[in-house]
């Protein structure tokens, strides 16, 4: 199993869609940061899944499965975009692991967000309840605008959530560590119930449930 867990790419050869120019790109398989921690950098400033032409500078993001792993955080993140049952069979595969973390994705956005939340010791479960509880606050903002995303970051020892308007554009909201904690605490029950040893999309729609099922429960 662990032969599996090991950084490993393969080339492919594509072609530039804006001036037809081939190219080499490295795709990665597996991305093992405790083995290779510079990999964790290249993702999270844009540079790992990113196709950049030479010849005419055209860029744009590219998307593949792929398995991030970090064992001093515990952690293995499947990326797939599109599930099928060659991804399947692996995630089965590696599901045999026991005793680490794991989490679905299908986007890089949640992978980098999977990755920052891990890096500051929080729990992902937790993080999307509380988007979920500020999402129920942002409802007068959201009657006459549309809500696009809203993404955990942080500023050193500073939280936040990353609000992503149509028409307003960004905006920021702060997370205390204590509100952090009183919802940890208040929901660890049902997020223990909610929870398996196998790969989870733990997304909003994952946390809906939870808050739905309990909700005349703590009101």
């Amino acid at each position: 199993m662990e032969g599996k867990r090991l950084t490993s790419y393969a080339m492919e050869e594509l072609e530039c869609p804006k001036c037809g120019h081939k190219h080499s790109l490295k795709k990665y398989k597996v991305i093992n940061v405790t083995e290779k921690a510079k990999l964790k950098e290249e993702i999270m400033k844009n540079r790992l899944y990113q196709f950049s032409c030479e010849e005419c500078e055209y860029m744009a993001p590219i998307t593949y499965d792929s398995l991030y792993v970090d064992s001093q955080r515990n952690i293995m993140i499947y990326m797939a975009p599109v599930m099928n049952a060659e991804i399947k069979a692996e995630i089965a595969e590696l599901e045999q692991e026991k005793g680490i973390d794991k989490r679905l994705v299908d986007n890089i956005n949640d992978l980098k967000e999977k990755i920052m939340i891990a890096d500051n010791h929080l729990d992902d479960r937790v993080i999307e309840i509380i988007k979920i509880m500020y999402i129920d606050q942002m409802k007068k903002e959201m009657e006459d605008d549309t809500l696009l995303n809203i993404l955990f970051d942080y500023n050193r020892d500073n939280y936040c959530f990353l609000v992503f308007f149509q028409k307003k554009g960004i905006g920021k909201i702060p997370l205390t560590r204590e509100f952090y904690r009183q919802v940890e605490d208040k929901y660890k029950d049902a997020i223990k119930e909610h929870s398996m040893d196998s790969f989870m999309k733990v997304d909003m729609e994952w946390a809906g449930k939870i808050l739905f099922k309990n909700h005349n429960k703590f009101n």
